[in-house]
């Protein structure tokens, strides 16, 4: 039997309990470090597609006001009825 807490001077008196715990803590501690560093990549994956749907988007509206402006510039033209 365990002795009282008070009375425990290394995590050796409490054998393979202490060892399985001890594990689970490390454990933890190292899938939370992990799940940390994936979420930063995740982040910056995330802000980069922002910006290349960004630049495209520009791009793309860019291209539709010169079509609008030679669309128009043919009706006025009467190229176009």
């Amino acid at each position: 039997m365990p002795q009282p807490l008070e009375n425990v001077s290394t995590l050796a008196d409490y054998g393979l309990s202490g060892l399985v715990i001890a594990a689970l803590f490390a454990f933890i501690w190292f899938l939370v470090k992990e799940h940390k560093s994936e979420r930063q990549e995740w982040i910056s994956a995330y802000r980069e597609q922002s910006q290349l749907m960004d630049a495209r988007q520009t791009e793309t509206n860019s291209v539709i006001r010169e079509l609008v402006s030679v669309v128009r510039e043919c009706r006025a033209h009467h190229c176009i009825n």
